[in-house]
Order: C-alpha cells, then structure tokens, then sequence
C-alpha cells in the first residue's frame, strides 16, 4: 500500500508540474505518461489474477508504453544510418512483446559496427523495458558503451533517469535530466519533452519543502521554522 501512495502522489505531483509548465498539451502528456507508466511498472505488470480482464489491460498498458518510450529514443537518434536496417525491424519486434527478439536484431547489427551509439542504446533500452523499468547490468553496460562511442548521445542518460525514477530515486532522476538540458547533447525534438519532464519532476521535489515551511505549527506547540 505505500508504494502504491508513493506512486499515485508522484503522478499527481507530475501531472501537476505538466498542467502548469506544459499546458496538457498533447505531445508533452504522452511523454510523461510513459515515464510515469514506467515508474508503476513493477506494480502494474505484476498482474492481479483476481480481476477478469487484468492481463489483456497489462498488455495493453505495456505496449503503450514501449511504443512511447521507443519514439522518444528514436528522436533522440541519428536520422541516416546503416543501423537504422537493425532498429526499425527490432523496434517492431518490441512492439509486440518480443524483446528478446528486439535484442538479437540488434546484435546482428553490432556484429558490423561495434561503434555505433544508436544500437548500444537500443540494447540498453530494450532490455530495461524487459526488466519492468529496472536497469539490468547488462542494460548499464550498453548506455555505458554507448556513452562511451558518442558522449553526446542523450539516451543513456535520458533513459538511466528513468530508471532511477523507476527505483524511486526522483532525486538522481533530476540531477541526469537536468544534465541533459544543459549539457553539451545533440539537439532534437526531444528536448522539448524532456524538458516538460525534468520542470514537473523538479516542482515534485520543491513540493515537500515548501509544504514543510508553510505547515502551520501543531496546537501549543513551536512555529515551524521558515
């Protein structure tokens, strides 16, 4: 029950942050919902047998938010590359579940270009969505590789946020996502929704400080401190 009280008073801080800074506008929401889809991934995938229907719903949900995920990191891609003939068809196989098919297609690729930080993070983000949001090391390894060929990719670091936030570090989360805004990575649609993320996350943490200061103080008692 915690967990699930953290996780709900994230989404509505996060929702929150969106529908001040972001104006609900239609992109910037689906983004945030995959992170956010992510981030209860380790209680919504579980499954609750006793409910009819509860499994097609979890495909459902899991779908939408590998196809998010999945257009982000291509925004965040070279556009003309030869492993774009790797990507594409490995992006379909997640699409439908398949991850482990998703990851071999890719190291066919890397079978003829080992330096190639799109396919390193293709890996990585496959096998994170395969682990319910969770960073495997293998997973660590690929962003880690993918790093290491292209410092100026922004997946590794956009996506080991997310899994920071995943693993209810929101504080690691907003220390990388901000690193992407002002760090020195390859323009591209992305920003923008990455941007919409890092300010909601950044308002979730001002959010106990503030109401920390502004709570009044208990009956008889000291003010509290400002």
């Amino acid at each position: 029950m915690t967990g699930w009280l953290f996780m709900l008073g994230l989404a509505a801080l996060l929702f929150a942050g969106l529908w001040a800074f972001g104006g609900m506008r239609r992109p910037a929401f689906e983004f945030v919902a995959a992170a956010l889809f992510l981030a209860f991934a380790g209680y919504q995938w579980q499954g609750r047998p006793g409910l009819a229907g509860a499994p097609a719903q979890q495909t459902e949900d899991r779908e939408e938010v590998t196809a998010s995920l999945i257009a982000l990191r291509s925004d965040m891609d070279r556009n003309f590359t030869v492993a774009k003939r790797y990507i594409v068809p490995s992006d379909g196989y997640a699409r439908r579940g398949d991850y482990q098919g998703a990851v071999q297609i890719l190291r066919g690729g890397l079978k003829s270009d080992r330096s190639n930080a799109d396919l390193w993070t293709a890996i990585g983000l496959q096998l994170m969505i395969a682990s319910d949001g969770h960073l495997p090391p293998a997973a660590e390894l690929a962003f880690d590789r993918a790093r290491a060929i292209d410092p100026r990719h922004p997946g590794p670091v956009y996506f080991t946020g997310l899994a920071a936030l995943r693993e209810q570090n929101p504080e690691e989360a907003q220390r990388l996502w901000s690193d992407l805004m002002t760090g020195d990575y390859r323009a591209g649609p992305w920003r923008d929704k990455v941007a919409v993320q890092t300010q909601a996350l950044a308002e979730m943490l001002r959010a106990p400080a503030a109401n920390a200061r502004q709570r009044p103080a208990a009956p008889g008692g000291p003010a509290a401190p400002r």
